[in-house]
């Protein structure tokens, strides 16, 4: 895998963008949550892994559990792409992409037969055993959210709440599923029978079983609209799936924030009544950095009545992890941790009282920062902002 991303290694200068610091609007930021909370050690900033890419591809270092340890403290947030200079010229894009080349070593790594850190490992035992990441048992899927709401047996619409809303976070899947509900969008789910979209598996460098995965839900879902509200699930139908499996097999998908968007500016939902609140609105990873939607969740929250979004300083394609992407919080929890905590920092300087996002997984490490703070904060998904107004939601034309 990481044979295949040779060039992209040999055209990192060293200059050290990716891991500086910079002045924005008199405060200094820093580029890689990684690096900042992992002592300083070259080795797990953006130019150091490049680094070691290149040692690799020389002969020079082979892979070993230490260096697997190093390889897997990456929360894959992208933010080192945005900052760094090497630029294609004639399409305004970079030329190096650390976290595909990040994941393309994990691969290897495991691959190689190398250990790879038990939070990752855990990840494709249980998708093998249960079809999700927990190892929980099928059965109890939708056990946490769909009673009292209505769905269809065959609908042309699927929503697919993914592991972490079924299992972690079901008020994400429960306030979805009342969003359709009273849109009128008739939907259907796979329910037990929903596996895992294979995007933890991809990052922790499981592809075999990823492959699996991606085959079997590409059969469930290549002749459906598929709406999740996963910014990961989202991400690896759209991308993923035609490296996996091939240019094919795509699934169409939206995401919760995109589809309300889309409504809204087509006139067909208004909201009727208030929300009088100071909001902050957090751009997962997944959902920005990588697939570059950013206005379409604050169409969505502005269009709230009484609502105030207010912006953290760092925002849209610079903004700061929540620690909780790319297997780090499996992988090593403590570093996840200490990462939220930033962000929970840049929460409370808004004067916000809550956090929204568009990704269960921020929302769960976000909370659980929240509370390793004693923050008066409370993170929570868009989907679950709409739905607190959703009385108040009507459909016109």
């Amino acid at each position: 895998m990481l044979e295949e991303y040779r060039d992209k290694v040999y055209r990192c200068i060293r200059c050290g963008l990716c891991r500086a610091k910079y002045d924005y609007f008199d405060k200094i930021f820093r580029v890689c949550p990684v690096g900042e909370h992992s002592g300083g050690f070259e080795s797990y900033f953006p130019r150091g892994r490049l680094a070691v890419a290149l040692e690799i591809l020389e002969g020079n270092l082979t892979y070993s559990d230490a260096l697997a340890k190093v390889i897997y403290d990456c929360t894959l947030c992208a933010n080192c792409r945005e900052v760094c200079g090497a630029m294609d010229t004639t399409t305004a894009k970079p030329l190096i992409d650390t976290p595909a080349i990040v994941k393309a070593m994990r691969a290897d790594i495991f691959a190689a037969g190398v250990e790879i850190p038990e939070g990752a490992a855990r990840f494709g035992d249980a998708v093998e055993k249960t079809y999700n990441i927990f190892g929980a048992p099928p059965e109890e899927r939708v056990s946490w959210w769909l009673p009292e709401l209505k769905v269809e047996k065959d609908a042309d619409w699927v929503y697919f709440p993914g592991c972490l809303a079924s299992y972690r976070v079901p008020e994400i899947a429960q306030a979805t599923a009342k969003i359709l509900n009273n849109l009128g969008v008739k939907f259907s789910i796979l329910a037990e029978e929903e596996h895992c979209c294979g995007d933890p598996l991809i990052m922790s460098g499981q592809l075999p079983l990823a492959r699996e995965v991606a085959q079997y839900n590409w059969e469930c879902l290549r002749n459906k609209r598929v709406v999740t509200s996963c910014a990961g699930c989202y991400r690896c139908f759209k991308e993923e799936y035609p490296k996996l499996l091939g240019e094919g097999f795509k699934i169409d998908v939206i995401h919760t924030s995109e589809l309300l968007a889309e409504l809204i500016d087509a006139g067909k939902i208004e909201f009727k009544g208030k929300i009088k609140e100071k909001i902050t609105y957090h751009d997962p990873c997944e959902l920005g950095r990588e697939m570059k939607i950013y206005d379409q969740p604050r169409i969505v929250i502005q269009s709230i009545p009484g609502v105030e979004l207010v912006e953290m300083v760092r925002n849209r394609e610079r903004t700061w992890c929540c620690g909780g992407g790319g297997g780090v919080k499996g992988a090593n929890p403590d570093l996840s941790l200490e990462i939220g905590k930033d962000k929970v920092e840049e929460v409370m300087a808004t004067g916000a009282k809550r956090v929204v996002s568009a990704c269960p997984s921020c929302k769960i490490n976000i909370n659980d920062a929240i509370a390793a703070v004693g923050a008066g904060l409370k993170a929570i998904d868009i989907t679950e902002l709409v739905a607190e107004a959703s009385i108040s939601i009507s459909i016109r034309g």
